[in-house]
């Protein structure tokens, strides 16, 4: 075994620091070995520093000059003795047949570091037996594949955590691709309408992918402007599917909240609206599709008892039915009629049950819709989702949100977010798993996003971001080398790897849509 040097202090029971010897060429992101009692233990070098021996301020003093500082290099010769240079490294664990050992105690100084193998490694980052995997990259510096278990990964809930154009949606596009040839069912919203690319293959393997891309417009919006830049891009035109809410799917807690908050509810509205939601609700959970007008004559009329008597009763009647046809007419996600149609294009009801028993790429494209009517489309999503699934007849299933900060902020209320968390709570008994996406992890709900069981980070610049990775993330107590990533480049923690992977991302099979347009020459 090559000893290649010698550890000098252990800082935790995750780090320590050792002196490579003369001659010993290092780098971070490099593998070495050291031992534990007597179990020999993988780690990665996370930083290479140069010391200074001495840092006497009398020597310092003295460096003032030119002249001085070529006799002190040169004549007197102790260059070599001023200065050394040390490595820390990050414990991963040890293979132990087929699990990764975490040693529950630090390493002693002076115990020897050695040089790691091809086939050690190898040996180390391979998948156990059991369990399904796929591969989103390679351990950087290796051709080693960087192995995901993919169940956890989908029902454990996962995060991708990184600054804008650092690679985020790239690195959820290469793991859809792999997740989709597995016959996983995926759900993404996408707010920014560029996973449409992922119907167009950039290689062999993704005709498959693009094969089983299914694109949903969300609502009475016009797209044509992101169909013109889709087909000038690709060469071929974007089809999709256009699809619209029926009012009475809307959950009454959010029905109330919307109409609150846009054009304010009296107690005596808010009494009618939950007495006369009781009379909408008695054809069971399979709503019909009627009329809005159908729909408000049912709400006022099963809600009048709860009227105050008199005029002020039939000015609070009023003032609902008011309130009722102007968001209904209002907002463009929702069906006012059996048939509704846009600009010659029929509108579908969304239709939960078969996203979750179709092994496809379900991308819905809700860029067309202004922020409230995002909310309130991904609030009615997510709600028929989840109530679909806890029928325990789906798939288990992924669902992709981007700019998930949005949608479940830390500092504020959104409607969208209570269903969020329901599902990050309780999805994953249902078969319902959540990937994250965002690139103000600071801004995410901090209980949504303690339900990831899987971290995933790229490039972060932002000190607060950082800060806030160093509380959350596992075996990553100094985020600061998150800084020099590339946009190749990730790190991968928790319950889907045996150890925290730093990974170059592989190439995608499908198109990416999320490239900046460059400046024109």
């Amino acid at each position: 075994m090559d000893k290649i040097g010698v550890v000098i202090k252990s800082t935790s029971i995750y780090h320590y620091i050792f002196k490579p010897f003369r001659g010993v060429d290092l780098d971070v992101g490099s593998f070495v070995a050291t031992e534990i009692d007597g179990i020999r233990v993988v780690s990665r070098v996370t930083a290479i520093r140069h010391r200074n021996a001495t840092a006497d301020p009398r020597l310092i003093a003295q460096l003032d000059e030119e002249a001085t500082v070529r006799e002190v290099k040169e004549t007197l010769g102790i260059e070599e003795a001023l200065f050394y240079t040390e490595a820390k490294a990050a414990i991963l664990g040890a293979r132990l047949g087929g699990r990764i050992y975490r040693p529950q105690k630090p390493v002693k100084p002076f115990t020897y570091v050695y040089k790691t193998t091809t086939e050690e490694l190898k040996q180390f980052f391979a998948p156990p037996q059991e369990g399904t995997y796929i591969t989103v990259g390679h351990i950087k510096g290796t051709d080693i594949p960087a192995y995901i278990n993919a169940e956890r990964l989908v029902t454990h809930h996962c995060a991708i955590l990184a600054s804008t154009g650092a690679g985020k949606s790239w690195l959820a596009g290469v793991i859809i691709e792999r997740l989709a040839l597995l016959d996983v069912p995926i759900i993404v919203v996408d707010p920014h309408g560029e996973y449409s690319a992922m119907s167009v293959p950039a290689t062999e393997e993704g005709r498959a992918v693009a094969e089983r891309v299914r694109i949903y417009v969300a609502g009475k919006v016009d797209v044509s402007p992101q169909d013109e830049a889709f087909a000038r891009r690709y060469g071929r035109q974007r089809t999709y599917t256009r699809v619209g809410v029926n009012p009475r799917s809307i959950p009454l807690r959010t029905l109330e909240r919307l109409l609150d908050m846009l054009y304010t509810l009296t107690d005596a509205q808010k009494r009618i609206l939950e007495e006369g939601w009781q009379a909408t609700t008695s054809y069971g959970e399979k709503q019909p599709l009627t009329t809005v007008e159908e729909l408000i004559r049912e709400i006022l009329e099963g809600g009048r008892h709860a009227a105050p008597p008199g005029y002020a009763g039939e000015m609070a009647l009023r003032g609902l039915e008011g309130r009722l046809r102007s968001l209904f007419y209002s907002s463009p996600i929702f069906l006012t009629k059996y048939g509704d149609a846009y600009q010659g294009e029929p509108i579908k009801l969304i239709d939960p049950a078969a996203y979750l028993t179709t092994p496809a790429v379900h991308i819905f494209d809700i860029s067309g819709l202004e922020g409230l009517d995002q909310q309130i489309f991904l609030t009615v999503l997510l709600d028929q989702l989840y109530r679909t699934a806890t029928k325990r007849r789906n798939l288990a299933t992924l669902i992709v949100i981007e700019e998930a900060h949005n949608y479940a902020p830390a500092a504020s209320t959104a409607l969208a977010k209570t269903h969020i968390a329901k599902i990050a709570r309780e999805g994953r008994k249902f078969g319902l798993g959540l990937c994250l996406i965002t690139q103000r992890p600071a801004r995410l709900d901090q209980d949504v996003a303690s339900q990831a069981m899987t971290q995933i980070f790229k490039r972060m610049i932002n000190p607060h971001d950082l800060k806030y990775v160093a509380t959350v993330a596992e075996h990553l107590d100094d985020p600061r080398p998150l800084r020099t990533l590339d946009e190749t480049e990730a790190v991968v923690t928790g319950l889907s790897v045996p150890a925290p992977l730093l990974i170059t991302v592989d190439k995608r099979w499908t198109n990416h849509g999320g490239t900046t347009p460059a400046l024109k020459r």
